[in-house]
């Protein structure tokens, strides 16, 4: 099972996000981040529905319904993650690595 790690930038802040299948249609987590907002996020979450996080609109899945209680910032990466870790544990795509750069005078 593939841990998704992500560090969010300018706070600082770690998080490993552990995404486990536990049903046909439902995911667990396993979130544990140095960041207490996220860590609470992580207590509230509970398991998802991937098909419902999958086909709502985005301010309607349950991650950014919690991510919304509980996160510092709308700009917040972890939320992202913990559903592309979703997408990766539901088998709907595979583990690969996203990346948020700032270069000067990139296209």
């Amino acid at each position: 099972m593939p841990v998704c790690w992500v560090k969010a930038g300018e706070c600082g802040h770690e998080t490993s996000i552990i995404a486990r299948k536990v049903s046909p249609v439902k995911v667990m987590f396993e979130i544990t981040s140095t960041c207490e907002r996220i860590q609470s996020l992580a207590e509230a979450l509970g398991e998802v529905d991937v098909a419902h996080e999958m086909s709502c609109p985005l301010n309607e899945t349950r991650v950014y319904t919690c991510a919304s209680d509980h996160v510092c910032r709308n700009s917040c990466v972890v939320p992202a993650a913990i559903l592309k870790a979703m997408e990766v544990a539901a088998g709907i795509f595979l583990p690969a690595d996203s990346h948020i750069e700032f270069l000067e005078g990139a296209v």
